[in-house]
């Protein structure tokens, strides 16, 4: 397989349907995605200078425009139908006006902030804390105000320092002040550091599971984009297809209607070519219908206006190409997002385990103060309690819930692996299968376009029928129809391996982090 940016060889068919760069053009500060080589067979075809409505920037502002209801003057009513926008657009502004604008991923967006102001609050847990707690209060004898000044640190041990100073002054007496330094340490529940520091731990699992799960959901959404884009391209061939199919069914009809003043064939054989442009004309409306609907699917991932037409840059076309090596699999594994988030909730489930299990022991603490006061009075004290529960069962069902989730997430880590290589296999299988596919598919088509031709032959010398031409006529739109499909089919097992390979972004030149920006 050709590395990128490697040339394919002549003798070798590989499919490379290439385009204009996308990022040709962009404002500086616009995001650029890796121009289509190597591994990316998907682009358009290079005649002509791109039209301006073919820029992400301008096809948005032309849509958002459309989108807002202009006022109608008085005298004239509102246009029922607006007048659709069209405009050129590559699968690789498709996907950058997506990873820009697609709502999903905005409200991901807000998620991700969310998730990192939550990381660094839970950072606050060893951190210094201070508070004020001013006061005033007056009754019928005298009026008091005063305030307090706290300060605390909690250590990874589980343990505290606090510090507070507290001061009131009234109308009757002079001013009190009294200093207070305390230190309390747990010794068996919730004591040391691998108890303590566990939501802090645990938080910062969180963090990379959320990051794992916003750059996988940026992969699932340039995948939803290629095949969308995709279906819009396939839509059309459809269209081109039925559209010639009508045409050559007009045409035999003239030439049946000749033959008839000719006296060469029946006149029954006219009603029959009518019958068949009839069905043409009824499949090629099925087949518009389908490709507005594929239109819209495509602008609604694009977050476009209703109005917007979008003409795929792209052309279909096959060349021949390796076999494709089935990357390695360890690999494999570290690019997956789901896999590390599997490997992650293990180390969550051990956290949670761990905590579980400390949560039965006793609660000792030992604690130390010392306080001095206005008067210059100094007190300490140390205090060792504990509280030991007798009939409560609730630890002992956290544990157990804890030890469960440990077995589940591990077994899950197991099933996704075999799974990842299962579905690795299959993907590498589906990509050789597939090409072989397209090139029986361009052989049938070749096949069925020579037959028509020897069929339409005869019907002209009187030795076929309008019956034996529409057979012929419908196996080719079929085999073009199937040719399309095997095309787009392979293409889109090039795009599961990528997928399954957990190669996606790095195939598009996607940074997960600066989308999330």
């Amino acid at each position: 397989m050709p590395k990128h940016g490697q040339a394919v060889p002549s003798d070798v068919p590989a499919v490379s349907t290439r385009g204009r760069n996308a990022s040709a053009g962009r404002e500086p500060g616009a995001r650029r995605i890796r121009p289509d080589t190597g591994r990316r067979r998907f682009a358009a075809a290079p005649p002509g200078p791109r039209p301006a409505a073919s820029r992400p920037g301008v096809c948005l502002a032309v849509s958002l425009f459309l989108a807002v209801p202009m006022p109608a003057p008085a005298d004239r009513a509102p246009e029922p139908n607006p007048i659709p926008i069209e405009f050129d657009l590559t699968l690789e502004d498709a996907i950058g006006i997506a990873l820009e604008h697609n709502r999903d991923l905005l409200n991901r967006r807000l998620d991700r902030e969310v998730g990192k102001f939550s990381l660094d609050v839970a950072e606050d847990r060893y951190r210094p804390r201070f508070s004020v707690e001013p006061f005033t209060e007056a009754d019928r004898q005298d009026r008091k105000a005063g305030g307090g000044v706290g300060a605390s640190l909690r250590v990874p041990t589980g343990g505290e320092f606090a510090l507070r100073w507290d001061e009131a002054r009234s109308d009757e007496f002079d001013g009190t002040w009294s200093q207070t330094i305390t230190f309390s340490q747990p010794l068996l529940k919730g004591a040391w550091p691998g108890i303590d520091t566990a939501a802090l731990r645990q938080a910062r699992i969180g963090e990379r599971i959320a990051t794992l799960a916003f750059r996988q959901a940026v992969e699932n959404l340039v995948i939803v984009v290629i095949r969308a884009y995709r279906a819009l391209i396939r839509a059309g061939r459809r269209v081109e297809i039925d559209e010639a199919s009508v045409r050559r069914a007009r045409e035999q009809r003239e030439a049946t209607l000749a033959l008839i003043r000719a006296g060469r064939v029946a006149p029954r054989e006219a009603v029959r070519a009518e019958a068949a442009i009839a069905n043409r004309e009824l499949s090629l409306a099925q087949a518009r219908n389908g490709l507005d609907a594929a239109n819209y699917a495509l602008i609604d991932l694009l977050e476009l206006g209703s109005t917007v037409r979008i003409r795929p840059l792209e052309t279909l076309r096959v060349e021949r190409r390796e076999a494709v090596a089935e990357p390695p699999f360890e690999e494999t594994l570290q690019r997956r997002p789901e896999f590390l988030q599997a490997m992650l909730q293990i180390e969550t489930a051990v956290i949670e385990q761990a905590v579980a299990r400390n949560q039965r022991l006793p609660d000792l603490t030992l604690r130390f103060e010392r306080r001095r006061d206005h008067t210059g009075h100094t007190d300490s004290r140390v205090r060792l309690g504990a509280v030991i529960p007798l009939n409560d069962r609730s630890p002992e069902l956290q544990r157990l819930r804890a030890d469960n989730a440990l077995r589940k997430a591990r077994r899950t880590l197991a099933e996704l692996r075999e799974s990842i290589g299962i579905e690795l296999r299959q993907a590498v299988n589906d990509v050789e299968v597939g090409l072989r596919l397209t090139e029986l598919a361009r052989g049938a088509r070749e096949l069925a376009e020579e037959n028509l031709e020897i069929e339409r032959m005869k019907f002209g010398q009187g030795l076929s029928s309008t019956f034996e031409v529409t057979a012929s006529e419908d196996d080719l739109v079929r085999a073009e129809q199937a040719e399309v499909d095997a095309i787009i089919d392979w293409l889109d097992a090039l795009t599961r391996l990528d997928q399954v390979s957990g190669r996606t972004l790095a195939t598009w030149d996607i940074d997960a982090e600066a989308v999330a920006r």
